[in-house]
């Protein structure tokens, strides 16, 4: 499928190559070569947090959408003298490709994408598909879904843009063939694999941390009332609104310690993204962040299922409550290291009745119950 203003210059044409040397799929590539990014990308953007104005610096905005880096295209949900908090975006080029890849499309496929946002997406699965009528795609935010509706039909793609909550699907035309989310989310919802023709696929960013900094690409096969399979790589994406909690407030603030002991290097276990990954799939029910203190930064862990928390120091750990949180993140860590520091694309995940399972190797290997 040809859509209507499609020209071939910028990004689309100097990544198709790249995504060509890296693996990715012809079929991926080309639909990249085809779709151009910056017709879908709104006039105001914004970067390192100031907002960048396609009238008022037009090489400036072109520069930063002509990247294989993520634009930030709405902050605060668009609300007035917010913080300046993202809450939409347009993904990294070549995480979009590896998302498309593992989604596997084929010509002919009924496809749900959650999270339309600025609608590239969308388009290019509807060059994947051939049939813009095929691909159904939610927007929770309904400025946003007009603001792609109207990208997507300039651009010659007369395809479904729904305005409502993703977590729930769209069932009027389910079955689908495959559904693909671009958001994270911590419990896959039940309607996603309902609305998923059995051996259909669900492609979506995983995270066992209410909020966490970082995440997986999940790619799951369905069978009746239970999806599975491997995760992909690392990545991290802003959260399906339904289940976007901004943190709450650590258990340790105002705490007294009921242990003080010595460590060395704790920091650094947290810092990396390749450990801390790995550490997240295969302790459960924790999450962790960091605040400045009269000793510099610190790094706090709380517990999700009991009061308990840790406060990791340049120096020393000081723990509360009924887990030792630290303690268990050693331990994990330990046991990870003595098996050869497997990444997280040797880990996967089960979702059915008995909640999130992630597990390494295969599902009847190690595993971890995440709720």
């Amino acid at each position: 499928m040809s859509g209507g203003r499609r020209q071939r210059e910028g990004l689309s044409m100097t990544f198709e190559a790249a995504l060509r040397a890296a693996g990715v799929s012809d079929r991926v590539a080309e639909a990249f070569a085809r779709v151009p990014r910056h017709p879908f990308i709104p006039d105001r953007i914004w970067h390192r947090g100031r907002p960048v104005d396609r009238a008022a610096d037009p090489d400036r905005w072109r520069r930063l959408v002509d990247t294989d880096d993520a634009v930030v295209t709405q902050v605060d949900d668009g609300a007035e003298n917010g913080p300046g908090l993202p809450s939409s975006s347009s993904s990294a080029p070549s995480i979009m490709a590896a998302m498309l890849d593992a989604l596997d499309v084929h010509p002919g496929q009924w496809v749900l994408e959650i999270g339309t946002g600025t609608g590239w997406n969308a388009a290019l699965l509807c060059e994947l598909v051939g049939d813009a009528d095929r691909v159904t795609t939610v927007e929770v935010d309904p400025v946003l879904a007009e603001r792609a509706r109207g990208a997507l039909e300039d651009a010659g793609y007369r395809t479904r843009v729904v305005t409502g909550d993703g977590a729930a699907g769209y069932p009027a035309l389910a079955p689908y063939d495959r559904i693909i989310a671009t958001c994270t989310v911590r419990d896959v919802p039940k309607a996603w694999l309902a609305q998923t023709r059995d051996g259909g696929l669900v492609v979506t960013p995983w995270s066992p941390q209410p909020s966490g900094p970082g995440g997986v690409l999940a790619r799951l096969r369905v069978r009746g009332d239970t999806a599975e399979g491997r995760f992909v790589q690392g990545l991290s994406f802003m959260w399906l609104r339904a289940q976007r909690n901004r943190g709450g407030t650590p258990h340790d603030l105002n705490a007294t310690a009921d242990q003080i002991r010595p460590i060395e290097a704790g920091q650094d276990l947290l810092l990396d993204g390749t450990v801390v990954l790995p550490l997240m799939l295969m302790l459960p029910a924790w999450r962790f962040g960091m605040r400045r203190s009269p000793e510099g930064m610190v790094i706090w862990l709380s517990a999700t299922d009991s009061p308990s928390w840790a406060r990791v120091y340049e120096d020393r750990v000081e723990q509360g409550g009924p887990r030792r949180l630290w303690d268990e993140l050693e331990q994990a860590h330990a046991w990870w290291d003595q098996r050869g520091r497997p990444g997280v694309e040797e880990f996967g995940l089960t979702v059915g009745a008995r909640g999130h399972t992630v597990w390494l190797g295969s599902p009847d290997g190690p595993s971890w119950r995440h709720g």
